[in-house]
């Protein structure tokens, strides 16, 4: 994604970035494109670095973009396996852990994701699966978090259409539609998406929930196209070089809400 190329302090200054169309800036249709593009040019350069909290704090894991593309391969290819199409949506009912991020970015390169922040309670969590017609929900084992899967459990009873979960750092239960999301993943090439799909600007990439003027919560849909001008905008208007860290604001949606 292009860096800033001169300082923007006037209008003058913005009727010049704007006479060039966005189109025309960007070498890639996609999130996923734009990630591949990283891993070509610096493939072990870290792409996410997680903090984590509880006993594991202190302890930084780091993703290079290499790793970041070949998770994201495998779990595209494990969710096209399973049924999801370009069209369909896959939520996410996690906290922050490094899968929220893999699943994020590769649930885009197979269908649709709409992350759900995990403390709203249980019915409006229901009722943002059914708006939003989630056909596969992901949520933490009960090691990473009892009672969110407890919650969990709960919503699926209540939510119709959803017929399949992933369970992330989990054994899963097969016989009730809960499969072992990283056991599974293991069997999944990581070199290639299998459907070999070719993403548009326009296709949808996420539903993000949030919230109207009265409170009340709803879906906000974001194509590709909004993501890609999201990180071209911010490339353009700071300053930050490649080797400086942007903190990630999606441990914050997910624990207080978009």
């Amino acid at each position: 994604m292009p860096q800033q190329e001169r300082p923007v302090r006037t209008i003058k200054d913005i009727e010049v970035i704007e006479k060039v169309p966005l189109a025309a800036r960007l070498t890639v249709r996609s999130t996923y494109e734009l990630i591949r593009e990283a891993a070509a040019k610096d493939p072990e350069r870290t792409a996410i670095t997680l903090l984590p909290e509880g006993e594991q704090a202190g302890r930084p894991v780091h993703l290079s973009y290499r790793a970041l593309l070949s998770s994201i391969h495998q779990t595209a290819n494990l969710l096209a396996d399973l049924g999801l199409g370009p069209q369909d949506v896959i939520a996410l009912l996690l906290p922050c852990v490094l899968e929220t991020h893999v699943l994020l970015w590769g649930g885009q390169a197979a269908g649709i994701v709409c992350p759900i922040p995990p403390w709203l309670p249980a019915q409006q969590i229901v009722d943002l699966l059914q708006d939003a017609q989630a056909k596969i929900l992901v949520a933490p084992g009960s090691q990473i978090s009892p009672g969110l899967w407890q919650k969990t459990e709960l919503v699926r009873r209540e939510v119709k259409g959803t017929t399949m979960v992933l369970q992330v750092r989990g054994a899963g239960k097969e016989r009730d539609g809960t499969y072992a999301f990283d056991a599974l993943l293991a069997d999944y090439q990581a070199s290639r998406l299998h459907t070999e799909r070719e993403i548009a600007p326009d296709d949808i990439a996420v539903y993000f929930p949030t919230r109207d003027t009265s409170g009340a919560l709803s879906l906000v849909p974001l194509s590709h196209g909004n993501l890609l001008y999201a990180a071209w905008a911010l490339g353009f208007v700071t300053t930050v070089r490649p080797e400086e860290v942007l903190l990630c604001s999606l441990s914050r949606f997910l624990q207080e809400g978009g």
